[in-house]
């Protein structure tokens, strides 16, 4: 008995370290990256919590452990997201909209035109959408070459004049940041919705990243399709006023959809792995029928697989348009 209850007790040791040295090197950090220097702090926690148990008893090392994580706990609760920080260059505006009965204007719409991944021009717009003409939603995913289960998820949203806007929910990294999944666990980044135009948003990813990219047209009412949409509207004006921080396991891109698809599912939509590991969020939206079923999934994917027909629309005005074309007609020369 007496090894068990030291096992548990060095397991919460071990644990209690770990984490408070992350949450020390890795909470409100920037571009500069970890804070090796804080991770000092967290050896003399532990050091402290190995010397009570060794000198006093078992009992006084996890106290020593637990009294010095709920420290660095209340400290990293000191830490509040911002909206005016550094931001790099795609991500320098929030967009936020005007509503207006069925008229929605939103601003700062992002339009870049790429040539490379990291080369492009700059441009945002304002447009306004009816949602009286709303007639689509689309779930794109965009699993990650080369990592296991991680995706991107947005959704797109069609109108009767052929507009499509999309909805993407994103880290917004400061100039020179990059993305941690570890660092996405402890204040580091804040959660931003990106509004753009498809040519930029989905072609980015089809085109120039060379990810493979679905795009899933949503089964759902019109009246579900606008509740949709009108619910991401609503969360972004929140952003907009109120930051907050992305959270890699309870605040991501894919977690923030399946709070809004709860208005086009006919059932509940559960947490699960799916919504961890998004590359498989098309399975759960399957399953719910939010996309088409009629096939197995393995077809329905194939069906909606779109970077053939991206790469012939590159470029072009009616992109969003060619990549719902049929295949043959999407990829055929243009005259």
């Amino acid at each position: 008995m007496r090894i068990w209850k030291n096992a548990v007790a060095g397991l919460l040791l071990l644990v209690g370290g770990v984490w408070a040295s992350l949450a020390l090197a890795l909470t409100g950090t920037g571009p500069e990256g970890p804070h090796v220097a804080r991770v000092l702090v967290a050896g003399a926690l532990v050091a402290g919590a190995v010397a009570a148990w060794r000198w006093r008893s078992r009992r006084w090392g996890v106290a020593v452990m637990l009294l010095g994580g709920l420290s660095v706990l209340g400290w990293v609760r000191t830490f509040q997201p911002s909206n005016t920080r550094d931001w790099a260059p795609d991500l320098a505006r929030a967009p936020w909209a005007e509503v207006a009965g069925s008229q929605v204007t939103v601003h700062d719409v992002r339009d870049f035109r790429y040539r490379g991944t990291t080369d492009w021009d700059p441009a945002w717009y304002t447009a306004t959408y009816d949602t009286d003409a709303l007639t689509e939603a689309s779930f794109i995913v965009e699993p990650f070459s080369g990592f296991y289960g991680a995706a991107h998820t947005m959704v797109s949203f069609g109108f009767q004049d052929g507009r499509h806007v999309v909805f993407s929910v994103e880290v917004r990294r400061e100039q020179g940041e990059t993305f941690s999944a570890v660092g996405g666990l402890f204040r580091r980044f804040e959660i931003t919705y990106v509004v753009g135009d498809e040519r930029d948003l989905v072609q980015l990813r089809s085109n120039f990243r060379h990810d493979d990219v679905y795009v899933y047209p949503v089964t759902a009412s019109k009246e579900r399709i606008t509740a949709f949409f009108m619910d991401m509207v609503q969360r972004m004006n929140g952003l907009h006023t109120q930051p907050e921080f992305y959270d890699t396991l309870t605040s991501n891109c894919t977690t923030n959809l399946v709070h809004h698809f709860e208005k086009v599912a006919t059932k509940d939509v559960p947490y699960d792995h799916r919504t961890l590991m998004p590359a498989f969020a098309d399975e759960l939206a399957y399953e719910l029928g939010i996309i088409d079923t009629d096939v197995p999934l393995a077809q329905v994917r194939q069906r909606y697989h779109i970077n053939a027909r991206a790469l012939a629309a590159q470029g072009r005005d009616d992109f969003s348009a060619r990549i719902r074309a049929p295949l043959e007609t999407a990829t055929a020369p243009v005259p």
